[in-house]
């Protein structure tokens, strides 16, 4: 005989696999991708004049955004050789998970995250 406690669980035996399977599907849905391919090769100048655009107000030696005094995590985006450093970190924030630019204030593409990414992938 069951005892009564486990026979109700019985019932819901099938809420398991069902929220396993709903968890495989979301770590799926929202794990980061690969940049796409832009079609050619990203110049330093062009990576430089995107990054201040859209970076640099904040991570900066002296950032313009009226939020930050200095550049948050003390990381500044104003050369390549700062790119570079900081290449993993971008390639994470900017062009997989699309954390920043915060907010997307400043309304960044997803064909210049791409370009970012293909920089960052150039460089190694």
């Amino acid at each position: 005989m069951v005892a009564p406690i486990f026979a109700e669980w019985n019932a819901f035996g099938w809420a398991a696999p069902l929220a396993a399977f709903a968890l495989i599907c979301a770590i799926w849905l929202t794990a980061p991708r690969a940049p796409a391919a832009t079609g050619g090769a990203v110049s330093d100048t062009e990576v430089l004049a995107l990054t201040a655009k859209h970076c640099t107000m904040c991570h900066a030696g002296k950032p313009t955004h009226e939020s930050f005094k200095e550049a948050p995590k003390n990381v500044v985006l104003e050369s390549t050789d700062q790119l570079r450093k900081h290449a993993a970190l971008i390639l994470t924030q900017t062009v997989q998970n699309k954390a920043m630019p915060l907010g997307n204030q400043t309304t960044m593409t997803e064909d210049e995250r791409a370009k970012i990414g293909a920089w960052i992938a150039a460089q190694h």
